[in-house]
């Protein structure tokens, strides 16, 4: 259970069977103050009011509004005031020394705190720029450089990228140069590509004029073996010999016709030859 001082407000924690059922006194290790604590669930005493208190009627105006009755009993001796439990004491105690504790801690802790921190951020950034120094005097020891030796200035170093770019573009190609060289190898490329593509459609024509001249002739020799193998083709396939008579006919009438076109040719070009030789000269 908690106990409250009444006093300075201090609290406690003590176990719930160190106050008895009918309660008791306790005292406050703080302040001194000493109450008393009813057990744990136990209804509380009302508070002391003094405005009540002093609206009570008091002793005097009791015996001036009645008589004093003759004490029929001896009077009591007063209740001697019951001392704390020693334990109940060192319990309390502990706890106030505790929380004393406590709060000496935590002030303590509030005023350790200088500037917010100040001190470990500079302490922080003393350390970081303390290390990067040290790595760049390692990194220049490394590339064989005096790390004490100043640090040039911006004109020098500026001179010396001038010098190293104009190192550089002695190394390298000029670059007019390469583009001449590629246009005087292009030029060259261009016409040859023209030439080819004007002479497409010529190549194309002269394949397609062969396909077809080897079409005509294909279709020549298979027409004239036909004609000469009629006989044997009419035995192998006998349904087929009215049409290769009809074919054979054709073809006669064909050679009959071709031979009537040479002779007459032939007796032309004689006729021509004759009137040519009787023509003086």
């Amino acid at each position: 259970m908690r106990l409250t001082c009444p006093n300075c407000d201090a609290q406690y924690e003590v176990p719930d069977d160190v106050v008895p059922p009918e309660g008791r006194d306790v005292q406050c290790s703080a302040c001194g103050k000493t109450w008393f604590q009813p057990a744990a669930g136990a209804p509380e005493h009302e508070d002391f009011d003094p405005a009540r208190q002093s609206a009570r009627p008091g002793p005097e105006d009791a015996s001036a509004a009645a008589p004093e009755p003759a004490p029929s009993t001896p009077p009591q001796p007063a209740a001697p005031q019951r001392q704390l439990d020693p334990e109940v004491a060192s319990v309390l105690r502990e706890e106030a020394e505790r929380e004393s504790r406590v709060r000496e801690a935590e002030r303590g802790a509030v005023e350790s705190q200088p500037d917010l921190g100040l001190d470990d951020m500079r302490r922080t950034e003393d350390e970081q720029a303390q290390r990067a120094r040290q790595s760049r005097e390692r990194m220049a020891r490394l590339r064989g450089k005096d790390p004490k030796a100043p640090e040039p200035t911006p004109s020098a170093t500026a001179a010396a990228a001038a010098a190293a770019s104009g190192s550089r573009r002695e190394l390298l190609p000029d670059i007019e140069e390469i583009n001449s060289t590629l246009r005087s190898t292009d030029q060259p490329r261009k016409s040859e590509a023209s030439e080819e593509i004007a002479a497409e459609p010529e190549r194309t024509a002269r394949s397609h004029f062969r396909r077809g001249f080897t079409w005509v002739l294909l279709l020549v020799a298979i027409a004239a073996l036909i004609y000469a193998y009629s006989p044997q083709i009419a035995e192998t396939a006998p349904g087929l010999a009215p049409a290769l008579e009809s074919y054979v006919i054709w073809v006669n009438g064909l050679r009959g016709w071709l031979d009537a076109q040479v002779l007459a040719a032939l007796h032309w070009l004689d006729g021509m030859s004759s009137e040519a030789a009787q023509t003086p000269g």
